[in-house]
């Protein structure tokens, strides 16, 4: 798909956060955790995604995707589900690893092989697992992944 990749701007900040919940449920209910899910707009985490250099996938003016970079970190990337398997995030991929220096790590859920695939294709491999519960107020328990490329 031919999509431009581009610096975040504020213009965008309420379709990233449609993207961002769209795919993060996606995401969630495919670990069977669709019960911790938080809109972007109430999530805790809103101020650290926004301290990301994000750059976005826009097609005439439709953000399909986006990436979060931070230093030596890959710690946000998702494309809207009406649009996954696209490319879109290759060519977001691409951009994340050209902007970050290595060592880079990611997080990832151990069952989300669709992405571990996409991370692989770049390089990255996993070094270590962990399993643990969500929080104190949802006591469920979940696989995470970090990967790193070197």
């Amino acid at each position: 798909m031919d999509v431009e990749i581009k610096k975040y701007d504020k213009q965008y900040f309420d379709q990233l956060c449609s993207v961002m919940d769209r795919a993060r449920m996606q995401e969630l209910k495919s670990a069977g955790l669709e019960q911790v899910f938080l809109s972007l707009r109430d999530a805790p985490y809103l101020g650290y995604l926004l301290d990301c250099e994000i750059y976005v996938a826009v097609k005439e003016g439709k953000l399909l995707g986006f990436v979060g970079l931070r230093a030596h970190e890959l710690s946000f990337i998702y494309v809207d589900p009406d649009y996954q398997k696209q490319g879109i995030g290759n060519e977001l991929m691409k951009v994340a690893v050209s902007h970050l220096e290595k060592p880079v790590k990611l997080d990832v859920f151990t069952d989300n092989l669709a992405a571990k695939s996409l991370y692989e294709k770049y390089g990255f491999k996993t070094v270590k697992t962990v399993t643990e519960k969500w929080s104190d107020e949802y006591s469920v328990d979940f696989s995470q992944d970090t990967m790193e490329l070197k």
